[in-house]
């Protein structure tokens, strides 16, 4: 088999079980272990898929920009939004994690709420900053602007005598083996802490999130509460969450 056929054969593979293994493309190409890292290498060197332990997963297909991401998957976001209000209960202490479809849900709470809320998210700052319930904090540091967070020391020594109810978790990535990703690695360690200083975590994901994985890990599947998806998700992708302990909605 021709190189270009092997690589359109992984692809289709990949795009087929969501993953690949690359001891069993070895067998089934008859090529070398070395000749299959080659190929992954290179197809992950073009951005077709992401390589992880033993194999590839597919990469994240979402945008990076926050101002693109505003208007991506808008709908889906509202829905995911909508599902997570009956999680939210008055004078809870909540984080909320960056992301636009976090944004959705600090948008759907009650005029009326009351809680304390840390967040490194500055349109969640800009959504909650005249609501007269709220307790606001803004977790400082170091800017990213196209994500529109802060990161970074100052924002995990924030923290570091929180204990909250809630975190609502922003990720670019889920996938049922490889855990919860973000291309970022000082967003990842800031991700981290806000999951270890949290009684329980919710995460929103949109489908184009799922089923993928980015380059710095944030934490297991396993130290998620509970995983928000759209009605559309098929039963066998859900399935393959609960099967390692993943509560879903």
């Amino acid at each position: 088999m021709l190189r270009e056929e092997r690589l359109q054969y992984i692809l289709h593979k990949l795009n087929k079980n969501n993953r690949v293994s690359s001891s069993a493309l070895s067998a089934e190409l008859e090529v070398s272990d070395d000749t299959i890292r080659r190929d992954l290498n290179e197809l992950a060197a073009l951005g077709f898929l992401k390589k992880v332990h033993g194999g590839a997963i597919p990469p994240p297909s979402s945008p990076r920009d926050y101002n693109e991401r505003l208007t991506f998957a808008q709908e889906g976001k509202q829905k995911l939004a909508q599902k997570a209000l009956p999680f939210f209960t008055q004078d809870m202490v909540i984080i909320f994690d960056g992301g636009t479809t976090n944004l959705q849900v600090a948008k759907l709470l009650p005029q009326d709420f009351r809680a304390t809320v840390y967040t490194n998210s500055f349109p969640i700052v800009n959504e909650l900053i005249n609501r007269e319930g709220i307790c606001l904090f803004f977790l400082g540091g170091q800017v990213y602007s196209r994500s529109q967070v802060a990161v970074g020391h100052e924002a995990m020594k924030a923290l570091k005598y929180v204990r909250a109810d809630l975190f609502l978790l922003g990720s670019r990535s889920i996938h049922y083996n490889a855990g919860i990703t973000v291309p970022d690695r000082e967003e990842a360690r800031l991700k981290r802490k806000m999951v270890a200083c949290s009684q329980k975590v919710i995460l929103l994901a949109t489908e184009e999130k799922l089923s993928t994985a980015s380059h710095h890990l944030v934490c297991s599947l396993q130290e998620i509460d509970t995983l928000i998806v759209e009605d559309e998700i098929p039963e066998e992708i859900r399935q393959r969450y609960r099967q390692v302990g993943v509560h879903i909605v």
